[in-house]
Formats: structure tokens, sequence, C-alpha cells
């Protein structure tokens, strides 16, 4: 109970706090997560630095955290000062009461933060095993995993250490289960088979787009995907604030070698964002007389099973954020398919970009203008392309609603001089610039996937406007809009200048060329000129010429004065 002081159990640390991110990064948390919650229930243990936040939104009354810092174990205490059936433990893991056993383990965070340095040195294995035998039968783990091959890692330079990385890496815990199939075959080898898995984007801690397996490979929701992972990009690459998320809980302030948001989309259309993705979270039951030394394998579980759940109901399959509020849920219709929340069927279909960059690689002209202007006519003007799906057949759908991703927020606030971003879609006067921004956004996409060489030098926004059947935009370059940050995208943009440069200088220097032989053509028709002028023929012919200009003179006088003799 909350008492006003936590309960400590031994190997404390006394002067360490997971929760401020000073010291490395920042807890797991976010409203995304907060979706998975909905299947925890009963009595419940939550290990691991989980922000506050999360914790408010578990919906177990009976709630235990363990944490492994004092000042942590503290604020927590002070927090749930009114709930008295919160506990709050502050120690090593190895020192929890094991009994009474928990309905729901929550280790959303994963395992690499639950030790002390006061405490057992423990491997991977042993925390998990120790996490295990904490639960009921027929209880639940709600297990957070790190993808040490994800997209979060493969494009960045190594992580810089911090102080919280005073153990041996991850990566060469031999015991840590590499990989999503090694990682539910442990699960499988303890016991607890897999109800549901989930791939994270952009990052472990903090993603903004929960994915369920089943639902990454479905390949006729392959726009929806698309536009989903898209709408995760953490914008430019500059020292983000602590809430922004994936730049900020890797401490990166450099861009990467390449767009994470870009190869997730990539890794989504060769079939490989589950094994890409930076981390999972799998939620596993444990099965009735089973304990973490059996090695029988227990049947797996169809998640698509409408049975009934002793514990919590069943989670979303997916679960969408934009601007740090929880946006759609996506869950699995009775009838099967795919539908949201509020009952709406997920669009099926591919994005307008990709559509836009499959036309424009093969040269289509006739086909990228009829998709340009159809989505420049419809009501999704100022939606970028990358965000609505187009289905074939029926309307066109818009993925994040009334929510503008954060990069257009940015480009629209840059475009209209204003300080404040838009809050849903644009109307009125807005709507014209809104839709110069995501053309100018498109454009930017477009050179960053390398298919500028396929456009006359020039601003490809403008090209873009004109095949859409609208005026051409207010003239900003191409890349100042740019949402790519990665070092590929960089060179790609080099390349692109340096082509358009060598053109220029090409033209600069067929013009000064031809120049210098036209004024070489004029001075040698000035010299003949000036030598035919000086012979006796030509000056014979001048004095010939001024004698009849005087005689023509002197007539028309004569005849002035016989037609009016004075």
């Amino acid at each position: 109970m909350t008492s006003g002081s936590p309960r400590l159990l031994g190997g404390e640390m006394l002067a360490w706090s997971d929760l401020d991110g000073s010291r490395g990064p920042g807890p797991v948390g976010g409203p995304t997560l907060t979706g998975l919650l909905t299947a925890v229930g009963g009595r419940t243990l939550v290990v691991g630095p989980h922000h506050p936040d999360l914790l408010d939104a578990v919906p177990s009354p009976d709630l235990t955290i363990l944490v492994r810092g004092l000042p942590d174990a503290e604020t927590l205490t002070t927090r749930y000062a009114d709930r008295p059936e919160v506990q709050v433990y502050c120690g090593s893991p190895e020192k929890l009461p094991a009994s009474p056993q928990y309905d729901t383990l929550v280790a959303l965070d994963g395992l690499g933060r639950l030790t002390s340095v006061e405490g057992s040195d423990l491997s991977w294995t042993d925390l998990f095993d120790l996490l295990v035998s904490m639960l009921r039968p027929t209880g639940r783990l709600l297990l957070g995993a790190e993808n040490l091959l994800g997209l979060h890692r493969l494009p960045w330079p190594p992580p810089e250490r911090t102080d919280s990385d005073w153990t041996a890496p991850e990566e060469y815990d031999h015991t840590r289960p590499g990989g999503l199939p090694r990682l539910r075959d442990r699960l499988a080898a303890s016991g607890l088979w897999t109800v549901g898995t989930w791939a994270t984007f952009p990052g472990p801690r903090t993603p903004t787009a929960l994915l369920g397996t089943d639902l990454l490979a479905d390949t006729d929701l392959t726009g929806f995907l698309q536009a989903a992972l898209s709408a995760t990009d953490p914008g430019p690459s500059v020292p983000p604030p602590a809430e922004l998320g994936p730049l900020a809980e890797l401490g990166r302030s450099v861009p990467p070698l390449a767009d994470p948001a870009r190869l997730a989309v990539v890794a989504l259309r060769h079939g490989g964002a589950t094994e890409l993705a930076p981390g999972w979270v799998v939620l596993a039951e444990r099965l009735a007389g089973t304990n973490t030394n059996t090695n029988t394998t227990p049947e797996r579980h169809d998640d698509s099973d409408e049975g009934a759940d002793p514990v919590g109901s069943r989670p979303p399959a997916a679960v969408l954020s934009w601007g740090g509020r929880r946006g759609r849920e996506v869950h699995r219709g009775p009838a099967g398919g795919w539908r949201y929340a509020d009952g709406a069927v997920v669009p099926s279909g591919r994005t307008a970009e990709d559509l836009v960059l499959a036309a424009t690689a093969r040269r289509e002209v006739p086909a990228l203008r009829a998709l340009l202007t159809a989505w420049q006519a419809g009501p999704l003007a100022d939606v970028p392309a990358d965000q609505v799906v187009v289905p074939p057949h029926g309307a066109w759908h818009a993925v994040t609603a009334a929510e503008p991703t954060e990069v257009v927020r940015r480009a629209y606030a840059e475009a209209t001089g204003r300080t404040e971003s838009p809050t849903g879609p644009v109307e009125g006067e807005s709507r014209e610039v809104g839709s110069d921004v995501v053309l100018r956004r498109l454009a930017s996409r477009m050179i960053d996937a390398g298919l500028a060489y396929l456009w006359p030098a020039g601003e490809l926004t403008s090209t873009l406007a004109t095949l859409a059947g609208r005026d051409p935009v207010p003239f900003a370059d191409d890349r100042a809009q740019a949402v790519a940050g990665g070092w590929r995208e960089l060179l790609v943009d080099r390349d692109e200048l340096a082509r358009e440069v060598a053109e220029a200088r090409a033209l600069a220097q067929w013009y000064e060329r031809t120049l210098t032989e036209r004024d070489r053509e004029l001075t040698r028709l000035r010299r003949i000129v000036s030598l035919v002028s000086g012979t006796p023929t030509a000056r014979a012919g001048r004095i010939l010429l001024a004698g009849a200009r005087t005689a023509r003179r002197t007539a028309r006088t004569a005849l002035h004065h016989l037609r009016h003799p004075t």
C-alpha cells in the first residue's frame, strides 16, 4: 500500500532515476501503448520504467509497481497516494515476493533495465524465468522486446554511451532470444502460448504506430500500412525535445544514413516489416499446469478466436497516434476483415504517392495526370499523398483523418508565415496553401526517391500543379519542405543539384560559345563593309546617289511652285 514511502526490497539505487531520462533513455510510454492495456486484468505487476501516464491507464485496481531507483519509487508513491490499493516496490527483481502470484505481468520496456548495481547481475533468461514464475496459471504476460537489428538502429551510427550502460550490451547476452521467432519459441518453452504480437514504429519505447503481425501480413492493406508507417516520420534531424520520441529516446542529433520511415515502407513492400520493426510487443498466456522448466511446446492460440477471455479483453490489432494524441484503433471484424473502432472498414488499395511514383517510373504521363487531377480536385487535396489510400473502387480515404502529420504542420506554418499550425483539415482561404504544401512535400519525396532525373530541371512542384490542372504554385525550393533526414536523401539531393548545375553550366557555355561566334562574324562583316566603302567604285556610287537625291528634291520644289504660283 502507498502510505508515504515506497517499500524497499534491497538492492535499490538511492540516487538513480529512469523516469527523468537524464542519464539514459527515458521510460516506455506514449498514447499508442495504452491500447494494449485492455488485455490487463486482475492482480497486476508492472516492472521496469513505465511513464506515469501509461501507469494511470492500467485498468486493474490491484496494481503493483517495481522500479530500481529510489527517486522514481518516491515519485510514484506520491502520485498514487490517494490509491491505497497501488503498491510501489523499489529494489532488485529477485527480491520481489513471489507469492501471491499475479494475473497479469506488464514489462513493456523489456527486461534490460530491471537489474540494479546493488543487486545480482542477472541474464535475460534469469529475469524471464523469475517473472514467469510469478504468473498464475492462465495469467498473462505483456512483454516488450527491442529489435537489435531494427530500422531504428540500422541507419544510425552507434549510440553514445550513457550512465545507464554499466552492464554488457544486450546483443552480447547469449541467453537473450534474437529475433521474433526465437522469442516466441522461448515463450512456448516456458509454457506460454502467444495470443498476439505487435510491431512498434518508429521506436520501441515511444511508438506512434502499433501494428499487429497479422495486419502486416495482409497484402490488401498495403496502402493503409504504408500510410501508417509514413506518418511515423520523425521529421528533420535536429536535436528534438524529449516528448517527440524516436530521436529523443536514442539521443540522436545527426541525420541517419537513410530515412527510417522510407526504409520501413520499403521493408513493408517486400514483406520484411515485421522482421525489421524497431521493437515488438508480445501478449502471451500461461497454460494451466506448466512451469518454467517444461520443454513441451504448447499449442498456439489462434489470434482471431473470439473465445472467452479469462483475464482481460482482446486488444486492438493496430493503434495509431498523431501529435501526441491517441488516434484510430483497428480490430478484426466479426465476419472477417479489418474495421476501425467506429465500425468503418479499413480501406484496401495503395497510397496515392505509391501510384504517382509508379506512374512516374513508367513514364505514363496520362495516368499521372489523371491521378494528380483526381487528388487535387477532390476533398483530400490538402492531405499528403502518402496519407491517401486509393481503393480499387470507391472513394479515396485519408488514413490520418483529421490529423495532419507533424511535417505538414510545420510546412503549413512556414508557408503561411503563421506561428500556429492547423489542427485539422484546412478550409477556405488556407485550403489552397495546404494544397501547395502537400504538392511540395510530394515533390520532395519524389526527389528523395531518385526520380528527379525523369523531369526537366526546374521546379518540380509547379510541374505537378500544372499536371493536376492547377495554376503553378508560387516559386519555392522543392527541397525547402524536405521531409527526409537521412544521408542517403541528402546525397540524392546533392546529385540532383549537381545535375542541374551541370546542365546550367553546359547551357551557359553554349551561350558563350554562340555569342563568341556571332561576335566574330559581325566583326568580319564590318571589315568587309569598311573595305567596300573605301573603293573608287563605292565613292562614285555615293556621289551619283547624292546627285540623284538632290535632283529629286529640286524637281519636287519646282513642281510645287507650278501648282501653287505666288
